[in-house]
């Protein structure tokens, strides 16, 4: 978002909207046309609106539902505090603190973002309105925003596409400043009619801001895919196995791209001591068991950055030893803490413990581990025809809702793991 000065002898400026961006996911489409509000003058009102809509691939796709998504805002940075030609995005120090630009030679603009109202106008279809509370103008600090200020001040939404919510539309609302002693006698009662809880003189420019250039950056990011008939709950106990391929099929990159995405998973469940309870298989010609059922989420990251690949895939070996994990003294009582498997794997059985037919050993693994009330997933990553077929229906769980996805590559993995969680905003 820009904001432009220049009327002689009048405290007017030119706001623009741009750069509205979306981590998407391959969930949501968001409108980035420039929003141009015009020449504006102190204490005026002026409004832009933008849609966020889920995708024609998320449409399509009958393995989810639903996607949640904050609204959140930070400075801006552009070459020219007076006539920008170039924007860029500010850089965090690690500390929440915004301290220079991603391009060194631009400069932060002074702030846009408590100017501006946020709020989704659409009504969804449903019973009840599911998207945010409205950001009000006149909120924040106008100078030295922080990270935390971003998460104070951030809003968001819900698309359901099971109840025809396909789309929001959010409404930029701009309500000017004025600076320093120039504000009129009844600017007070302008920012209070705006937010009752504002202090007026807190939202006063200084003079030396008067011909400059003003920006915010607004951003929309996808936190929660979910699945129309369920997943995997994160806010109740329940016992999980995270079982992980790492035969010889799978090169260093790709088991790099297993590791983010698994550890991503992790703490996508939120575990702890009184909720979800994690550990880890992983396998090749044997499987080990890598970590024990825990409520420390850094613990299981840590043994699946020890993982390295090579040798054969027995998945027998695998589903027994977690199987085994799952009926240990750490399980808990399964009336009330249900148990799962998650496997990922990239192929069929290659070997297993007792030889013979390595696929049908790996489905009497599977079968009992679902006959004693396991829950099995399954992800298999660049699996076609009939070792698909073999996955889904000899080794998922074939209840609804659907426990068998296909990862076209190991880059698709971490949005699909995403996505088998049921976790609350």
């Amino acid at each position: 978002m820009a904001v432009v000065s220049g009327v002689a002898g009048l405290s007017a400026f030119e706001a623009h909207v741009i750069n509205v961006t979306a981590k998407i996911e391959n969930a949501l489409n968001v409108s980035t046309y420039e929003l141009t509000f015009g020449t504006v003058f102190p204490q005026e009102a002026l409004e832009q609106k933008f849609d966020v809509y889920l995708s024609e691939s998320f449409l399509a796709e009958d393995r989810v539902d639903d996607v949640e998504y904050v609204l959140r805002q930070r400075p801006k940075c552009a070459n020219d505090p007076v006539d920008p030609t170039e924007f860029s995005q500010v850089v965090e120090d690690g500390q929440g603190n915004f301290v220079g630009c991603a391009n060194p030679e631009h400069e932060i603009l002074p702030l846009l973002c408590p100017y501006l109202s946020k709020s989704e106008i659409t009504g969804d279809g449903t019973a009840q309105e599911n998207d945010g509370e409205e950001i009000l103008a006149f909120h924040g600090p106008i100078v030295d925003w922080t990270l935390a200020d971003t998460f104070d001040w951030q809003t968001g939404g819900q698309l359901v596409k099971a109840a025809g919510d396909e789309l929001d539309t959010w409404l930029i609302d701009l309500k000017v400043p004025c600076f320093g002693n120039n504000c009129a006698q009844d600017w007070e009662s302008f920012v209070l009619g705006v937010n009752a809880s504002a202090a007026p003189a807190a939202y006063v420019q200084p003079i030396e801001n008067e011909s400059k250039t003003f920006g915010c950056d607004l951003w929309v990011e996808v936190f929660n895919v979910s699945l129309p008939n369920g997943g995997i709950p994160c806010d109740e106990d329940i016992d999980l196995m995270l079982v992980l391929d790492r035969s010889g099929s799978i090169d260093s990159s790709e088991l790099a791209t297993l590791k983010t995405a698994a550890k991503a998973f992790v703490d996508a469940l939120v575990p702890s001591a009184d909720g979800v309870h994690i550990g880890m298989v992983s396998f090749s010609s044997a499987a080990t068991l890598d970590q024990e059922l825990t409520g420390v989420g850094q613990d299981v990251k840590d043994k699946i950055d020890l993982l390295s690949s090579g040798g054969l895939t027995n998945l027998e070996d695998a589903l027994l030893d977690a199987a085994a994990e799952l009926a240990s003294v750490r399980d808990r009582d399964d009336s009330t803490v249900p148990d799962f498997i998650v496997l990922i794997t990239d192929g069929a059985p290659t070997t297993s413990n007792m030889g013979g037919d390595h696929a049908a050993n790996a489905t009497a693994a599977a079968t009992a581990a679902k006959a004693a009330g396991i829950e099995i997933f399954v992800v298999g990553v660049g699996t076609t025809g009939s070792t698909a077929t073999y996955l889904e229906t000899s080794i998922a769980s074939t209840d609804p809702p659907e426990h068998y996805f296909d990862a076209a590559d190991f880059d698709d993995l971490e949005a699909i793991l995403q996505g088998l969680t049921e976790c609350p905003a």
